[in-house]
């Protein structure tokens, strides 16, 4: 690293967003640009890595629903066709819920775009879709758009892509960030770094380097499980068994999941929103309260009985109190951009949400059309 030398743009964090933002930057021909991360690209202390992610134009509202065609229909494509390989594997999505939760928001919004979602009865959803039992919802949204993306491929291809056309240092901290104009300085554990332009997309750890984030993000530990359920191995694979949602279950705490897909059993999740705010520094495995309540929401939820939980993994969501991202330039120096908040719920836009960061960065606007209708909701407030 040479601290004599300023960057065109900084990004503090290599996720799928800090990736996302560093390829497009290098579509840009952008340079010289740094990607920094506190560990090894690819590592499991964020909520980036894992085999597989949820696709899906299903939302709560239009603002999502628009910018998942844009992910659909051109981001996602773009990164495949750049990087020579499949991250999407199409696959029907089912999502349903209680009448009184998020489940018409989410048919409204599906509804109102005209994308291809329908809602089906009960009695066809069990026909169709013969793993649930759908015992608490008044219909079933099909999503005929949705899909698997391929996460670990996906970050492993973009690190590699990255790696290849700009600098990267990996396993350094950045301790702070000195805003002062005209240029933004960064102090790490291996001395200082000067830029034009910062992105930071730094996970449950932007909070650490930005203030304005403590009070408006939280940190939550997520615990993912992967099952197999009494039934034939086919039933568990792509192809037979959707990626799915259950919205606003238990006092407004979901499950989502996706078939079996680069390691053994379902994955099944619980999401977790807040009311807790965990050290990611400090990472624990799931305590046995929360076996029991995946356990219970198992048999709930799935027609065949639980045979075995194959294995956990953990990860930390950094959360907003209404869900919504935080994509906006820094009150001090609009030449820094914040990304945060997106877990949960971030992976499958993070082509675009890459996009944007790089463009309010560099050109101070967003240039996605969904984007600029939705800008208000995304603004740090």
């Amino acid at each position: 690293m040479n601290s004599n030398k300023t960057y065109s743009l900084v990004i503090v964090g290599g996720g799928i967003n800090g990736l996302c933002a560093a390829f497009h930057a290098i579509q840009r021909k952008i340079s010289p640009v740094l990607l920094i991360d506190r560990f090894e690209l690819g590592h499991d202390h964020g909520s980036s890595h894992g085999h597989s992610r949820v696709t899906r134009s299903a939302y709560v509202n239009e603002d999502y629903v628009r910018l998942m065609q844009v992910a659909h229909d051109l981001a996602w494509p773009e990164l495949e066709g750049e990087l020579g390989t499949q991250l999407i594997y199409p696959t029907e999505g089912c999502f349903f819920g209680p009448a009184k939760g998020k489940y018409e928001s989410y048919l409204k919004a599906v509804t109102s775009v005209g994308i291809d979602c329908s809602e089906i009865s009960v009695e066809e959803a069990r026909k169709k879709y013969p793993q649930f039992r759908f015992a608490n919802t008044p219909g079933v949204i099909v999503d005929r758009t949705a899909g698997l993306v391929a996460a670990q491929t996906t970050i492993s291809s973009l690190t590699d892509y990255v790696r290849e056309r700009i600098e990267v240092i990996e396993n350094v901290q950045v301790s702070n960030i000195d805003l002062g104009s005209p240029a933004i300085t960064l102090d790490t554990a291996a001395g200082k770094l000067s830029t034009e332009a910062a992105i930071v997309t730094a996970g449950p750890w932007a909070k650490q380097l930005l203030p304005e984030l403590r009070p408006k993000v939280s940190i939550a530990r997520q615990s993912v499980a992967y099952i197999k359920l009494d039934t034939s191995q086919e039933a568990h694979e792509l192809g037979h068994f959707p990626v799915w949602g259950d919205l606003d279950r238990n006092d407004s705490v979901g499950h989502y999941g996706l078939p079996e897909f680069g390691r053994p059993g379902i994955k099944v999740a619980r999401h977790v929103v807040s009311g807790r705010d965990d050290d990611p520094d400090k990472p624990e495995g799931p305590s046995a309260e929360e076996i029991d309540e995946l356990r219970e929401f198992i048999t709930d939820c799935f027609a065949p009985r639980l045979d075995e939980i194959v294995a956990f993994e953990t990860c930390h969501y950094t959360n907003t109190e209404n869900e919504d991202y935080i994509i906006d330039r820094h009150p001090e120096n609009a030449s820094c951009v914040i990304g945060s908040g997106f877990s949960g719920h971030g992976f499958k836009l993070g082509p675009v949400t890459g996009r944007t960061l790089v463009d309010l960065a560099i050109d101070g606007e967003p240039s996605i059309e969904a984007f600029v209708r939705a800008q208000g909701r995304f603004a740090l407030k």
